[in-house]
């Protein structure tokens, strides 16, 4: 028995978003804070002061790309469920409603 058929409303991010409601790639962000994180390795193992500031830089800036970019993601999600879920249904116009009604 299908979700929709025992009542059970699930999958719908799945049919609510397309690929103008997905936001930036949190990897982007993943992938700066680890090159910082390389950086302050190679700069501390050779005592160079500025390349593991440089590093500390680079990580601090990844790891807030990432949280911004996850952030957005979860926005743009948000309001894609929104507004599907204010669209007519094809149940006949039947009202949709919360879990915590």
């Amino acid at each position: 028995m299908s979700n929709e058929a025992s009542g059970v409303q699930g999958s719908g991010l799945s049919r609510a978003t397309s690929e103008n409601d997905v936001g930036p790639d949190p990897v982007i962000g993943a992938g700066f804070a680890l090159l910082g994180i390389f950086l302050m390795g190679v700069g501390g193992a050779q005592g160079a002061h500025y390349l593991f500031n440089f590093g500390v830089l680079v990580a601090v800036l990844g790891a807030v790309l990432f949280v911004l970019f996850v952030a957005l993601t979860a926005l743009k999600q948000r309001r894609a469920l929104g507004l599907a879920s204010r669209a007519p249904s094809a149940d006949g116009g039947a009202e949709q409603r919360d879990a915590r009604d």
